[in-house]
Order: structure tokens, then sequence, then C-alpha cells
């Protein structure tokens, strides 16, 4: 969980982790399921869409800037991959958060 916050906004694959830690991929999903309860790939997911509320919430980029800063190079993708984990656009999530501006 440290290199997953030390490293998220960088590294999005799965099997980049389980290298740092030397490990491999399924060891890494197997401890990751019996500790957390979740695939290391749903940890990575969660992560960023905690940082994408924040930075919608809390700053003044545009949509699509807040997904580059968070490595996605499409703003479409970033916007699918937003309202597939929290049910709302990246548009509808900031505008029901407004008052925290």
């Amino acid at each position: 969980m440290k290199l997953l916050e030390m490293h998220f906004l960088t590294t999005k694959k799965v099997d980049e982790y389980a290298r740092m830690l030397d490990v491999t991929l399924g060891f890494l999903n197997d401890a990751l399921k019996r500790v957390r309860g979740r695939t290391a790939l749903q940890l990575i997911a969660e992560r960023l869409l905690l940082e994408a509320k924040r930075r919608l919430m809390f700053s003044d980029a545009t949509i699509a800037e807040v997904g580059f800063e968070l490595g996605f190079e499409d703003p479409a993708y970033f916007a699918r991959f937003f309202r597939k984990g929290v049910h709302l656009s990246p548009g509808e999530f900031r505008r029901s958060h407004e008052q925290f501006k």
C-alpha cells in the first residue's frame, strides 16, 4: 500500500508493483485479496478515483486536465473510467460537490 501511495500517478500496471516487491503477480493478487479483499488492479483504480475526486472538488483544472494529471491521455477514457467507478460523470460529480470550493 505504501508503494501504491508513492507511485499511483506514475505506475498503473500491477506487474510493475509486483516487480518492485520482488513477488509474482499471482502472489501479489492472492495476498491482497486475502488481506484487503480486493485485487491489485482494484486498489490502483480506487486510489486513482480518490485522487480524481479530490482534484475535481478542490481544483479549477478542467476535467481533461485532471485526467491528464492522473495519467490519462484521452479525456474520454478518463471520463469512462470515472463513470464506471463513481456512477457519475466527472462533470456531474464536480457540480454535485461545488460547495467544497
